[in-house]
């Protein structure tokens, strides 16, 4: 019964991965046929004209013998046919190997290029909860490690693969006319060689896909050695040995894992060799006895003994296409599995555009939102109603569910339950992209583009930029704007080329900011798109108090006309807000104007309290020293 079920269940193996496999080839042909369809049908065709060029070349070899060991009166006139079939099978290869590497370039060019273009739009279009997800991960690295390792070179070595077969099947029919065993034996041995070899293709793709994460840690280690943001801290707190030491850690266990399998493969070609040698000597021996015999001719046996050699050659061509063959669709596989990952759902064209202007507000119905993986909710059952032209700040303690509130007014996340609408109409209903249109934000980890001045402010509404010069005397009224509104127009204008400023000192000619002034760049980015929400996400903290209040009356200002959500850990701030909400372990406590909330005894009246004491204390007597 065990035996009957485990049979069973190979079965169903074999069967799926087969279906794994017919889908990616159904895969790799439409992407060649969509991207290089007429380069494709010449390889294809110069490896099957190819494939016949060691049979020519041993079945001509057999007729000179024969011609000349009949020592004719007048060989030539024999003999001139069989060099014109010999020179054939000599220039056939030549001409075939030429075109084939140009027509297989231009094929892995364009398909490089589509290839990238499909995965970088996919990677655009999954929602933002897959980047919190190690799965997620997993199945990037192993789709942009499938596509780095020459992906698109398939077809070439699909073709390899016909223009061998096709040359084996013409040396085993003349090995067939010695004797009709030899082909039978040859034909077994080699058979088992090709299957071994996509054997191990299949386990090396398989040990490569789980050594993914190992892979991760490595490069992680590495690339924050090398990290210039890192540099200094790693610098004072003397870390570049300890880290070292965790990348040397990384890299053993990954290379641990890489030698154990190709020991493993190691062995069975081996084991495989081995078997192909001494079917070779078998068959060898064999001819010798049909000659002596006088079964085969002398041409037959030195062209056979001869086609011994080639014989091997296109064998190991064959598993070692073969191997190259199953990597190949093993990793398109991985790329099937990363485009298999779901975009954003779109809502169908027939639904509302979202309104504008907002009437009612944005309104949150008994809305729970849990991140993959956590064990208890970020969000839990918050029902609220941000109304238009309404100032609302949001308060409370790191992780009260702050940060992830407004990505889900933002449509970045959907919530696990509960839901959301937007005069009414549920968000869900509305185009993610159409919402975002009509909200803005600055978040805490903000970015920092290897841009111009310009392009850092234009990238907030990328129509400003469209067919604009980069010159400081060609800037959008608009972006001079939104710079004068987050203060970044005064160290602008003091810049080497004003706003064709380029930054970040990765680049050729590129100079850094301080992190307030890139603050302030990332604000104006905020202030430049004409939304009817702006929030503003902590991206202060890095800024003194004073500072950090100018900003916010900036951002008041800027947010009139709007529904202004701002995020502040610095309760004083707070102040400015038409509406205060306070958030503890993802609930909502309280919610009201400053003056009320500080009077009561709840969670904001004891923040506001700590944070006053504090700085009470440091304008005391040592505060003063």
């Amino acid at each position: 019964m065990e035996q009957g079920h485990s049979r069973a269940q190979r079965w169903r193996e074999l069967t799926a991965q087969a279906r794994r496999t017919g889908g990616a080839m159904a895969f790799a042909g439409g992407m060649i046929w969509r991207h290089a369809r007429f380069l494709a049908i010449i390889i294809v065709a110069l490896s099957l004209v190819g494939g016949v060029a060691q049979p020519l070349l041993v079945w001509s070899m057999t007729g000179l013998i024969n011609v000349l060991a009949a020592l004719p009166a007048n060989p030539w006139r024999e003999v001139v046919p069989w060099l014109g079939v010999l020179f054939a099978a000599y220039v056939v290869p030549d001409i075939r190997n030429t075109l084939t590497l140009y027509c297989g370039g231009l094929v892995r060019e364009r398909l490089k290029v589509a290839l990238q273009r499909r995965l970088l739009e996919h990677m655009a279009a999954v929602p933002l909860t897959y980047y919190e997800q190690p799965e997620y991960y997993h199945k990037l690295e192993n789709g942009w490690t499938a596509l780095s390792r020459r992906v698109s070179s398939e077809l070439e070595r699909v073709a390899g693969q016909l223009s061998a077969l096709l040359g084996t099947a013409g040396l085993l029919a003349l090995y067939a006319q010695a004797h009709w065993l030899l082909p039978v034996v040859l034909a077994a041995t080699s058979i088992a060689s090709v299957v071994i070899g996509g054997r191990q293709g299949r386990r090396f793709v398989a040990a490569s896909y789980a050594r993914s994460p190992l892979r991760r840690e490595e490069r992680y280690w590495a690339q924050l050695l090398a990290d210039r943001g890192a540099a200094p801290e790693l610098r004072l707190f003397g870390l570049g040995a300890a880290l070292l030491d965790r990348w040397r850690a990384a890299f053993n266990r990954h290379l641990d894992a890489l030698t154990a399998a190709h020991w493993r493969l190691a062995w069975e070609s081996w084991g495989n060799t081995a078997l192909q040698e001494l079917t070779r000597w078998g068959t060898a021996v064999a001819l010798l006895v049909l000659a002596s015999q006088g079964q085969i001719t002398l041409g037959s046996l030195v062209a056979l003994l001869y086609a011994l050699g080639p014989f091997r050659n296109l064998i190991q061509l064959l598993s070692y296409n073969a191997i190259a063959v199953v990597d190949y669709y093993s990793r398109w596989e991985h790329l099937r599995d990363f485009l298999a990952v779901a975009p954003e759902p779109r809502p169908a064209s027939d639904h509302p555009a979202p309104p504008r202007p907002l009437r009612e507000g944005v309104q949150f119905h008994g809305v729970s939102f849990t991140y993959p993986g956590a064990a208890r909710p970020a969000l839990q059952d918050v029902s609220l109603t941000l109304r238009p032209q309404e100032r609302i700040a949001l308060v409370g303690e790191n992780g009260a569910g702050k940060t992830t509130l407004v990505r889900l007014l933002l449509g970045l996340y959907r919530p696990s339950r509960g839901r959301i609408t937007v005069d009414g109409i549920d968000l869900n209903d509305l185009d993610p992209a159409a919402w975002r249109r009509e909200a803005t934000a600055i978040f805490q980890d903000f970015m920092r583009y290897p841009a111009t001045a310009l392009e850092n402010i234009g990238y907030g509404d990328t129509t400003l930029l469209s067919d604009t010069p980069q010159a400081a005397t060609m800037v959008p009224a608009a972006i001079k704007r939104a710079a004068a509104q987050s203060g970044a127009d005064g160290f602008i204008a003091s810049l080497p080329d004003g706003y064709a400023t380029l930054l970040r000192k990765e680049f050729v000619g590129g100079m850094d900011l301080s992190t307030g002034q890139w603050q302030r760049l990332a604000i104006a980015r905020a202030y430049v798109r004409d939304a009817q929400i702006i929030v503003l996400d902590e991206p202060t903290a890095a800024l003194d108090p004073r500072a950090e209040v100018a900003v916010y009356r900036q951002f008041r200002a800027a947010a009139a006309g709007r529904c202004a959500v701002f995020i502040s850990h610095r309760l004083g701030s707070a102040r400015l807000a038409d509406r205060i909400i306070v958030l503890q372990g993802g609930q909502i406590v309280e919610e009201g104007e400053h003056a009320s909330l500080v009077q009561g005894s709840g969670a904001y009246a004891r923040l506001y309290g700590l944070q006053a004491s504090w700085y009470a204390a440091d304008d005391g007597p040592e505060g003063a020293g």
